[in-house]
């Protein structure tokens, strides 16, 4: 579906004015929590005064205390009688009325009298009144689960079960909280799964403000694609932040630097149905046009459109080098069958948040309930991407199911614990004693390259609460040929292994691989995101990039100090191209790249060629295209440009490549599939076209012995 562009219109109250008695103005409140307000976005179309800042909790758990100056709504408050006459309660507000039902006449009778065509509920309102902190009703930062899922669920439906049924005839399109599904799931019980298939809303949240307010694209992200995983519609949104009407910042100047990072970042993620084709957003929303001050800045627009042009038209078409195996349905019946499945969730959905913000290029989700419903051949869409999964919703019958697809071929990643019996034997893995606090981690695996030694740590810091458990995992059968153990963490004389891959002759290339994860957080603290560990303590959510080594890609930076912030990176695939995308929030930062194919050869930059890895220093925010990479013993500056498109003696050339300095080298080409399949790719050497009659492998060319450059056109 094509993306429309638009801006979001409902929604927007005033700061500067009080309620009136049209649009409600509700003073007295039997609870009202006190939470936080996101500063990105508009608050729901009720400006409500008078909030009190305690709340009673009686729903189970335990009071958290947050900024008094961010409030929302306890959505599922009842109203204390009030005389004064509303547009919907002409006789006043009698004693108990639920604040789902006020709102929704309300809503009903001021909606059409204003011309509005929907309503935006904003800053988590609906979902929780702990918006923007990783804190909730079922976690205080000490204990989890402290509350009860069928109460705290039942009464966020009972909110929106009773403005539905007054408010029926007018869209609700919500902003959601800042975290994910499972995060949501975890800390606050939100049944989204239910939201969604009661229609209660037609489109899922869209990408959280993290990227633009501090960079958190791990957060940002992740929590995107959990939501995308499954639909309540046809289709979703992204949304761009470039101006706050309410605010005094204008993100594109303020806080984006006038980089568009948050632009190619979030639309470089797609959802995979269960036709095996992906989805992108068909929705694209701006917050705002207008700056606070009611200016409409030409200059914003014109530095901005250009980039959701590009981003829209190099929208990923296959899945990327991982797609994310979501269990949203799993997660969702987990923890209404116990509470105590909510650290499961809480570990797995945050440790992918740190593996992204650590250069994890996870950029493609697919449901589980989409992929156990695809045939054979939707399936075999799925022959060049790695599977990311969790351990947690693996048992029976579902790890006997990954476990086939693997054994036919198939390439997945599992992490978490492993406590499934079927999935132990797979990943030759068994359960020993947990060991947890300070670990000694020993990695065989290829690192980062870190100039300052002195601030490499080699010892993490595990908490149980927050890490799924103790560490109990050690090798099954050492003697096992096809098991290689990559990385083990080591207190006292136990050792337990962290990471490992699986591979046997039978399983036509199949191959398993798992890593075990820990949250580098401290508990305890009340704060809007988790508090890091002191430096001293790893964060070893880097494994699962470096991991993927071992599946043919090296994905390495190079920083002065390990604390240094590290290259954000998606690759994304396009018309048979690739396209690396991301942000380095530290330009010293270097990438150091090598596929199964070679080195990326991206167009309009140049690279030192030979073997092993390729560094590359691209821009801040970049968006590079590559369909050429290069294997050669001799290192040399191997550089591709686009140039014009000549015709040849065969015929009208659409794009021409240009790939000098090569010597020697195995060159792979990945032309648009069409052209390939048509016989329009050509390859000129340095005096003659090349005969490409036993040079197609399927999806792309190889090319043996090339020397000097050559010229691709299609």
């Amino acid at each position: 579906m094509p993306a429309r562009l638009h801006t979001i219109t409902c929604g927007r109250s005033s700061r500067r004015s009080s309620g009136s008695p049209a649009t409600g103005s509700a003073s007295r409140w039997k609870s009202a929590p006190p939470s936080t307000q996101d500063p990105s976005s508009p608050i729901p179309t009720l400006n409500i005064n008078g909030i009190r800042r305690s709340i009673a909790r009686s729903w189970g758990g335990r009071e958290v205390a947050l900024k008094a100056d961010y409030t929302v709504v306890c959505t599922w408050s009842e109203l204390h009688a009030d005389t004064v006459a509303y547009a919907a309660y002409p006789d006043g507000i009698p004693e108990g009325t639920p604040f789902g039902e006020f709102l929704g006449r309300q809503c009903a009778s001021f909606l059409p009298a204003l011309g509005f065509d929907y309503i935006w509920f904003s800053n988590g309102f609906g979902f929780s009144y702990f918006p923007w902190t990783y804190l909730g009703a079922n976690y205080d930062g000490t204990s989890m689960p402290t509350a009860d899922y069928r109460e705290v669920a039942d009464r966020t439906l009972s909110f929106w079960e009773h403005f539905k049924r007054e408010c029926p005839g007018y869209r609700t399109e919500v902003r959601g909280t800042n975290f994910g599904t499972g995060m949501d799931l975890a800390k606050d019980f939100i049944p989204l799964q239910e939201m969604y298939r009661r229609k209660y809303i037609e489109l899922p949240p869209p990408n959280s403000p993290w990227g633009a307010l501090n960079f958190d694209f791990g957060l940002e992200v992740a929590s995107y694609m959990s939501r995308i995983a499954v639909l309540p519609g046809e289709t979703y949104p992204y949304r761009f932040y470039p101006n706050d009407p309410w605010f005094w910042q204008n993100p594109w100047w303020d806080l984006y630097d006038r980089e568009p990072h948050d632009i190619y970042c979030p639309l470089s993620v797609a959802r995979v149905n269960a036709d095996g084709e992906l989805e992108n957003p068909g929705i694209i929303e701006l917050l705002t046009i207008d700056t606070e001050k009611g200016e409409l800045n030409a200059d914003c627009p014109a530095e901005v459109i250009p980039h959701l042009r590009r981003a829209i038209r190099d929208f990923p078409d296959q899945p990327g080098l991982l797609t994310w195996l979501y269990p949203f349905s799993e997660y969702h019946a987990s923890v209404e069958r116990s509470a105590e499945a909510a650290k499961a969730v809480f570990f797995e959905e945050w440790f992918v948040r740190n593996a992204v913000n650590e250069g994890l290029p996870l950029n493609t989700v697919l449901s589980t309930d989409a992929f156990e419903a695809m045939t054979d051949e939707a399936r075999g869409r799925l022959r060049d991407t790695i599977l990311w999964t969790p351990a947690s919703w693996l048992a029976g019958e579902r790890a006997e199911r990954l476990a086939a697809y693997v054994r036919e071929g198939g390439r997945a990643i599992v992490y978490g614990s492993v406590l499934d019996a079927e999935l132990q034997r797979l990943l030759n893995i068994r359960q020993d004693e947990g060991i947890a606090g300070e670990i000694a981690l020993s990695s065989g695996l290829q690192q980062d390259v870190i100039t300052d030694e002195a601030t490499v740590s080699s010892v993490f810091m595990h908490d149980p609460l927050l890490g799924g458990g103790a560490i109990g995992e050690a090798l099954g059968d050492a003697d096992d040929p096809g098991t290689k153990v990559c990385a083990t963490g080591k207190q006292g004389d136990q050792v337990r292994v962290l990471a490992l891959t699986r591979e046997r002759p039978e399983w036509k290339g199949g191959k398993i691989g798992w890593i075990r994860g820990s949250l580098p957080f401290e508990s305890g603290g009340v704060s809007h995101l988790p508090n890091r560990q002191p430096e001293r303590f790893k964060d070893i959510s880097a494994l699962s990039r470096q991991l993927l080594a071992e599946f043919g890609y090296e994905l390495l930076q190079s920083k002065a100090a390990e604390s240094d912030k590290p290259a954000l990176l998606f690759v994304t695939r396009r018309d048979n191209g690739f396209f690396f995308t991301g942000c380095r929030q530290d330009t010293s930062v270097t990438l150091r790249l090598r596929f199964p194919e070679g080195v990326p050869a991206m167009i309009g930059q140049t690279t030192r060629a030979g073997e092993g890895a390729a560094a590359y220093r691209p821009n801040r925010t970049f968006h590079d295209e590559c369909r050429v990479f290069v294997k050669q013993r001799e290192t040399t500056s191997v550089s591709c440009r686009e140039l014009a498109p000549g015709p040849t003696p065969n015929k009208s050339s659409e794009r021409m490549l240009f790939v000098a300095g090569l010597r020697d080298a195995e060159v792979t080409v990945f032309p648009p599939l069409a052209s390939l399949r048509a016989g329009r790719v050509e390859v000129r050497g340095e005096t003659a076209f090349l005969d490409l009659a036993d040079c197609i492998r399927h999806d792309r060319l190889v090319l043996n012995k090339i020397s000097g450059a050559i010229e691709i056109t299609w």
